[in-house]
């Protein structure tokens, strides 16, 4: 974390709090054991990063350790049920948030018993319902890359955008060359048109501002 913070980087997209499966697309990147052991090593990762003044990041909720493939390259669907997703797959994630971890990444999976018709990246019951109100994380939702093939099969990259602001997300990722041009202007012309869709930018900016002077008041 040291190291990190040195090369003058004070957010990280990391720890990965998903539970892995034998075989599982995460294989190698999950750490071991079952949820309460992945939940210890996540506390200890978030608190690790914390006086190194580096911002870590919780992902993939609401877990996709069980997945056969990568969202990166094709749509997945997490058949869990809600009963084993809010007490296996989300127990490390609520490990980390009562360690302090300041972000969390919404996966683009579908996960139908939680919302069979949105992935979990432009899901107001995944995001609001059972991220928020239900584990009480008041910090930062980033999603994964918006450039996933999960998302691209289902719309456009300006309106997964909307989509997921919309739902509760805070910060979009972008890893296209010049993609965040196209996705600002959607962002912006949404926030005109709609005063639901500002208020949901304006909820986002604050809570960005205040992980902005969280990380400065650190110095």
């Amino acid at each position: 974390a040291r190291d990190v913070r040195a090369a003058g980087v004070n957010i990280v997209l990391a720890p990965v709090a998903d539970v892995g499966a034998p075989g599982g697309a995460l294989s190698g990147r999950t750490y071991p054991g079952d949820a309460d052991a992945v939940g210890a090593s996540i506390r200890a990762a978030v608190r690790a990063y914390a006086p190194a003044r580096v911002a870590s990041t919780l992902k993939h909720f609401p877990g996709l350790g069980a997945a056969g493939a990568n969202t990166d390259d094709v749509p997945v669907t997490i058949p869990a049920s809600r009963e084993e997703l809010e007490q296996r797959e989300t127990a490390p994630f609520a490990a980390g948030i009562e360690a302090g971890a300041p972000l969390v990444m919404a996966s683009h999976a579908l996960y139908p018993a939680l919302d069979p018709k949105r992935i979990a990246s432009q899901s107001p019951a995944i995001l609001d319902g059972l991220l928020r109100d239900r584990l009480g994380f008041r910090g930062v939702v980033v999603t994964d890359s918006m450039e996933a093939q999960a998302v691209l099969d289902r719309s456009s990259l300006e309106r997964a955008a909307v989509r997921s602001v919309g739902a509760g997300v805070d910060l979009v990722l972008m890893t296209g060359p010049g993609s965040y041009l196209r996705v600002r202007r959607a962002l912006t012309r949404e926030a005109r048109r709609s005063p639901a869709f500002r208020r949901r930018v304006e909820e986002s900016a604050a809570r960005v501002e205040a992980l902005r002077e969280r990380l400065r008041a650190r110095r």
